[in-house]
């Protein structure tokens, strides 16, 4: 009964560690929001600057689950290719030592309460606040808090071992190669139970201290937390596009190489490496009755040995990124199955729940996609409205088929959005959500439109009768212009660099065009135009035109009603 109650005590522990630690990246993730997946969609063939890219969003958002998550999402996106991603995962790998390093140099020479219980309580009040980014910002001190709480609560949780536990645990470890492969398993399956590196770190970390591990175990768990890590993007990729598969299988690769020539290389070169690093020794530290004096040595070996294998296993694999890729495109060939959408679709890719941010990135991209097939049928439909003479050629059946275009775009972006929010969110991206939802099928009603201008224009283009009058040519001309502005306004808010100041620009042009379309309206009842079938066409067209710039008002005024403390999500 004593045995299952310290268990239970340990899963409390490690449950709140857990939730601290994913209550904190998450919110993290979301402070960071669009800068984060800006930093990540602007890295260059430098597979340097994409280390560098992928150790700082994993140091951010403390995660490098995340960080994988992520990139795999980017490059079954095509926002990344495969040879950018592997090097955005080998900073990753780097980047997650970092946690380590916190609980080392915090967890065990502070008492952990003097800070974790205040800064839960000022997180708790923080995600009171009317700001949305205040809120988030209360949300990860919140779980920074949980986090040391949950930390405090492990050590407590772990009792003293006894000479009888102390004699199996070095029976354990006296069977050379078989009990370091042995430790590297159970890394590697507490970390795909636990989906997270950094609670099996944490866990590691204080039973070493508690006794419970000898020090070459706990590095042999290290390795394995590298392996089992990998699982989370494997997972995620899962559905998704043959080069996702391929970004998330590196990762598995890379991380299994590593594990293997350190395994081999551990006592030869690694171990005396960690040793010249970090004084102290932390075998001896371990018969040390003073168990703080033994966690300063031990904890700091073991972070060292963390951070310089990676900081290592990436400076062997840089040079055969490419072959990396190779080896994998090999491995993962292209399927027959993708998503249905990505036959219309640039941006897509198969939904990953935990990071409903990176869909939503995805969306405003595909939905830039959308604008630039607005664009090219407005140039062709108002091109054939005021040029009454020139043929038409091919430009009917093509604005048909970029019509069709945004009508499978819709139904894509829509069964992503629905995806998303089945798998459950905050209620602020469920507002950002339909909102997107509700824009993309404005933007497919102006796709409508423009099919009924270029069936108007080749009415026009039929009968002579038809043709409007000069003044008419040109006030559809103006707002063929005016049209142009509005959607590339609209373009550049959609991108990761757009403000509240490109929805105010665009309300502007709408609201002027509006304007223009009232007064030519009044206009052209009191017109001479000869014949009553080209005044006919002509306020058709004047009706189809003022319905575009409805739509559009409708999107600038969704967005203007945004919170301007809302991260562009």
């Amino acid at each position: 009964m004593h045995a299952l109650f310290l268990v239970m005590n340990l899963l409390g522990a490690l449950g709140i560690f857990l939730y601290g630690m994913k209550l904190m990246s998450e919110a993290l993730q979301k402070v960071a929001g669009a800068r984060l997946q800006v930093m990540l969609n602007a890295i260059t063939s430098n597979r340097f600057s994409a280390v560098l890219t992928g150790f700082l969003a994993t140091t951010v958002i403390q995660s490098s689950s995340a960080t994988t998550v992520m990139v795999v999402g980017f490059v079954s996106a095509g926002l990344l290719t495969l040879t950018q991603a592997i090097g955005v995962i080998l900073g990753a790998n780097i980047g997650t030592t970092i946690t380590g390093w916190i609980v080392a140099l915090l967890g065990f020479k502070v008492k952990i309460t003097a800070f974790a219980l205040p800064a839960c309580g000022i997180g708790l009040v923080m995600t009171m606040a009317k700001s949305t980014r205040t809120r988030y910002w209360g949300e990860a001190a919140l779980g920074f808090g949980l986090l040391f709480l949950g930390l405090a609560l492990l050590k407590d949780s772990v009792p003293p071992v006894t000479e009888e536990q102390m004699v199996w645990i070095h029976g354990m470890s006296g069977y050379g190669i078989a009990s370091t492969l042995l430790f590297v398993a159970i890394g590697t399956l507490l970390t795909i139970v636990l989906q997270s590196s950094s609670a099996t770190m944490a866990l590691t970390l204080t039973t070493t201290v508690a006794g419970y591990l000898p020090y070459e175990g706990a590095i042999a768990m290290i390795l394995g937390e590298n392996i089992g890590t990998t699982i989370t993007a494997n997972l995620a990729s899962m559905g998704m596009q043959a080069a996702a598969k391929r970004a998330a299988r590196a990762h598995f690769l890379f991380n299994i190489i590593g594990a293997v020539w350190a395994v081999m290389l551990m006592h030869v070169a690694l171990l005396p490496l960690v040793d010249l690093l970090v004084p102290g020794d932390p075998v001896a530290a371990l018969s040390v009755e003073d168990r703080t004096a033994a966690a300063t040595t031990l904890t700091a070996h073991l972070a060292a040995f963390h951070t310089t294998f990676n900081v290592l296993n990436t400076a062997l694999a840089l040079p055969f990124v490419h072959q990396l890729a190779s080896i994998v495109t090999r491995w993962v060939p292209e399927a027959d199955d993708e998503p249905e959408w990505t036959r219309v679709t640039t941006h897509l890719s198969a939904v990953i729940p935990h990071t409903p941010g990176l869909t939503i990135a995805q969306v405003r991209h595909e939905m830039q996609h959308m604008v630039q097939v607005l664009t090219d049928m407005h140039l062709l439909v108002f091109e054939a409205l005021t040029h009454p003479d020139t043929p038409l050629g091919e430009n009917v059946t093509v604005v048909g088929e970029h019509e069709r275009t945004t009508d499978e775009l819709e139904m894509a972006i829509g069964e992503v959005l629905s995806l998303v929010t089945e798998a459950g969110i905050a209620e602020d991206l469920s507002d950002s959500i339909r909102g997107l939802a509700a824009d993309t099928h404005r933007m497919e009603r102006i796709g409508d439109h423009l099919k009924k201008l270029m069936a108007l224009a080749e009415r026009q283009n039929q009968s002579a009768k038809r043709r409007m009058s000069a003044e008419s040519i040109a006030f559809f001309a103006e707002m063929g212009e005016s049209l142009g502005s509005a959607l590339a306004e609209l373009d550049v808010y959609l991108s990761p660099e757009g403000d509240m100041s490109h929805a105010e620009l665009l309300q502007v042009r709408v609201d002027r065009g509006r304007a223009r379309i009232r007064r030519f309206s009044k206009l052209l009842l009191k017109s001479d135009e000869r014949a009553s079938k080209s005044l006919m066409l002509t306020m058709d067209a004047v009706h189809v035109v003022s319905d575009i710039f409805d739509r559009l008002g409708s999107i600038a005024y969704n967005y203007a009603s945004i919170d301007v403390d809302d991260p562009a999500p």
